[in-house]
C-alpha cells in the first residue's frame, strides 16, 4: 500500500477528503485534510463509483445482505420486488459489480437501506486550501 500524495509505503493509512477526492494516505499527508477512516494493509479499498445524486456507498454489498437476511428474504424473492435478474443480484451483494442509480433506488426502497450518499461540496472560505503546487512540491 502507498500513499497517494507522496508515493511513500505505508502499513496504516487514511481514506482522507482533499477538495472533494477521497485518497489513501500516509499520516502525514493525511493532515492536509479531512480524515474520513483508518485503512489497515492488506484491507481492500474501493473506488466510489458515481451515480447521478451521488456516490453508492463502499459497503453496498455488505448492506444489502445484512438488510435482506435481516427481512428474512431469499435472493429469488428480492429480485422478484427489484426486477433485478437473479444473476445480476447475486453479483451485486457479492460485491463484485455495483448496482446501477435504478438498482440501488428499488434496493433501498425494498429494502429500507441507504445505499446512495451525496456528495458533501463545501461552499465559502476554508481554514486550509491545499493547490495543485503544495501537492507537486510534496513529491
Amino acid at each position: 500500500m502507498e500513499c497517494e500524495i507522496c508515493g511513500r509505503p505505508i502499513e496504516k493509512g487514511y481514506l482522507t477528503r482533499i477538495e472533494g477526492a477521497v485518497l489513501l494516505l500516509c499520516e502525514s499527508c493525511a493532515e492536509r485534510g479531512e480524515v474520513i477512516r483508518e485503512v489497515r494493509a492488506g484491507e481492500e479499498r474501493r473506488k466510489r463509483f458515481p451515480v447521478k445524486k451521488g456516490y453508492v456507498v463502499d459497503d453496498f454489498d455488505r448492506r444489502i445482505r445484512e438488510a435482506r437476511k435481516k427481512l428474512r428474504m431469499d435472493l429469488k424473492t428480492l429480485s422478484r420486488e427489484t426486477r433485478i435478474p437473479l444473476k445480476t443480484l447475486k453479483m451485486i451483494e457479492k460485491g463484485e459489480v455495483y448496482p446501477t442509480e435504478e438498482q440501488a433506488a428499488a434496493l433501498e426502497k425494498v429494502l429500507g437501506i441507504e445505499l446512495i450518499e451525496e456528495e458533501e461540496v463545501e461552499s465559502g472560505p476554508t481554514d486550509v486550501t491545499i493547490t495543485l503546487g503544495d501537492v507537486v512540491r510534496i513529491r
